[in-house]
């Protein structure tokens, strides 16, 4: 998109779909009439990047903002050339990865990825234990040679600590849950620029703006 006529606009002038490039869009910082208006976005993928990079910083930090990243887009946008997520009070991160990254909606991977989500950051533990019984429980390890995203064991966790086995341990690839979350970024983006992106924010145009992008006035 050519945002170059944008310096004759304010903010308020924008479309939605204008809106939606400045969030998803590699540039981050675009000249309006009044000001520069930057992405939220593009700075939470750089610290994500950086921070995968450095030993005291690779194991918590930059998975944590993966998850925020695919958490974003999921909460903020779905396709028009999908079938909808069937469950329209599912996660957000759940939808990121059906409409952005090609996850089936009920597979082991989506699930697997919602219950590390959760573990990470409401505990920062690698165990999941299912609040419910029709949901899986989980036993994380990192692995950062394994090919897929995650290594699934014979004999899943019951959930039972006293009989835990480490053979019921699930390994998990973070270098490859980074790598999504810039997937599912660039899949946002490809589908803005064809034209089956939409804003799925219930106050359309003010609310992108608020909760993700930020005018710096002149």
């Amino acid at each position: 998109m050519d945002t170059t006529h944008w310096q004759n606009k304010t903010v308020e002038e924008l479309s939605l779909h204008e809106l939606a490039y400045a969030h998803l869009g590699h540039q981050g910082v675009y000249r309006l009439k009044d000001g520069l208006l930057r992405s939220v976005l593009p700075t939470v993928l750089r610290e994500v990047n950086h921070s995968r990079h450095l030993e005291y910083s690779k194991n918590f930090v930059p998975i944590v903002g993966a998850f925020g990243i695919i958490e974003q887009i999921g909460f903020a946008y779905k396709r028009s050339d999908m079938e909808a997520f069937k469950n329209k009070d599912a996660s957000c991160i759940k939808k990121a990865l059906y409409y952005f990254a090609s996850y089936p909606e009920n597979s082991e991977d989506i699930k697997a990825l919602y219950a590390l989500r959760n573990s990470f950051l409401h505990n920062a533990s690698l165990m999941a234990k299912a609040q419910f019984k029709n949901q899986p429980n989980y036993f994380f390890q990192f692995d950062r040679d394994i090919e897929t995203i995650a290594m699934y064991p014979q004999h899943p966790w019951d959930g039972n600590i006293e009989t835990f086995s480490y053979q019921q341990t699930t390994i998990v690839n973070p270098e490859k849950i980074i790598d999504l979350a810039f997937t599912v970024v660039d899949k946002a983006r490809d589908c803005l620029d064809q034209g089956t992106l939409e804003v799925n924010l219930e106050s359309g145009e003010i609310e992108l703006y608020y909760r993700y992008l930020k005018v710096i006035r002149d």
